[in-house]
């Protein structure tokens, strides 16, 4: 059954949100130096996405001025009113979800960006922390537009997180794909237990792309039953868009429950990366995919959606590649079926 936005009282506030992140891109605008006014939003995410965190923070440091184009940019792009993938992948989220009493007590957003999962989801008085000063200060100035109230910070995922244990909720939306190295895998699932309270939940939302397979993702999602998270297999799973046949969207969400402390020392297997498992897809052929689905993604504000469980995942095709392709017909077969 697909899920439909309604016009609730988090809608109202979802919209306000994004008011706030149009006026705080207004008032950035006049900030970028003129000459990264041409950078565009996937060629410095592609740029980060290749470097370590370290050298992420070291590149956006000694380009005085790139930070602030890639935050505006990151508002109006990756946010867009609604039609941004950051923002669609918080929308799915929302409708895949479906019980906001998931999200309760104290929340940590883990690579929080401009406070994107606070935004969408409608999220009162969230902490969040981000590696980039410039993301991290726009995010305050977008809270400051909207009149709330969240707390966020500079921190490296990759790191001690600045916290003690005390959250309820940690959501990691569209960041646990940056990490490169077995060891900083260790530490963001290490860190994140460490934070949460016994019986808390950990949110994580992988863009398409990611994982190859649902029998990777599956594998995927077990594993973090060594870092003492129990995964609930019901809101483990994928998330189609069914808008537009198109222009498709997906994404990948799991949900799991402290049960537990760390009782392994790997993740998946001793040198596993998240580039072990993403579809194997050229950055040349996902550019020049990207450049000719464009115009018709711009024009689709996904708020319809399909939900499957990795049980389902599973039974529509184990080992079949998750490709643009696959999903498109995919969304054409649900569609029909509604």
């Amino acid at each position: 059954m697909p899920f439909f936005f309604n016009t609730s009282k988090e809608h109202t506030r979802r919209r306000e949100w994004y008011a706030a992140c149009e006026n705080a891109a207004k008032i950035l605008s006049e900030q970028v130096p003129e000459y990264y006014r041409n950078r565009s939003f996937s060629g410095i995410i592609g740029d980060i996405k290749v470097l370590s965190s370290r050298k992420a923070l070291s590149l956006l440091s000694r380009k005085k001025g790139l930070g602030v184009q890639y935050s505006r940019l990151y508002l109006t792009q990756g946010i867009d009113q609604g039609y941004g993938y950051q923002a669609c992948a918080s929308e799915a989220l929302y409708s895949f979800l479906d019980d906001m009493q998931i999200f309760k007590g104290r929340i940590l957003d883990a690579g929080c960006a401009i406070g994107v999962s606070a935004g969408v989801l409608s999220l009162d008085s969230i902490y969040g922390f981000d590696l980039f000063p410039d993301i991290v200060k726009t995010a305050r100035l977008v809270d400051s537009l909207g009149a709330t109230n969240h707390k966020y910070t500079v921190a490296d995922m990759t790191k001690t997180w600045p916290y003690a244990t005390s959250f309820d909720t940690v959501i990691a939306g569209l960041v646990c794909h940056h990490l490169k190295e077995q060891p900083d895998v260790y530490t963001f699932f290490y860190e994140a237990n460490r934070v949460m309270n016994h019986g808390g939940h950990f949110i994580i939302t992988l863009p398409s792309g990611t994982v190859a397979t649902a029998s990777q993702f599956q594998k995927l999602i077990e594993s973090l039953q060594g870092f003492g998270f129990q995964p609930l297999p019901e809101k483990c799973g994928m998330i189609l868009s069914l808008d537009n046949t198109q222009s498709t969207f997906w994404s990948f969400i799991i949900t799991a429950e402290k049960t537990g402390p760390v009782c392994s020392s790997s993740f998946y297997h001793d040198k596993f990366s998240f580039t072990d498992i993403k579809t194997p897809v050229s950055r040349t052929v996902k550019a020049d995919k990207a450049r000719r689905t464009a115009v018709s993604s711009r024009k689709t504000k996904h708020s319809s959606f399909v939900h499957f469980n990795i049980d389902e995942l599973l039974v529509l095709g184990a080992d079949e590649l998750l490709t643009f392709e696959t999903m498109k017909r995919l969304s054409k077969n649900c569609a029909g079926s509604n």
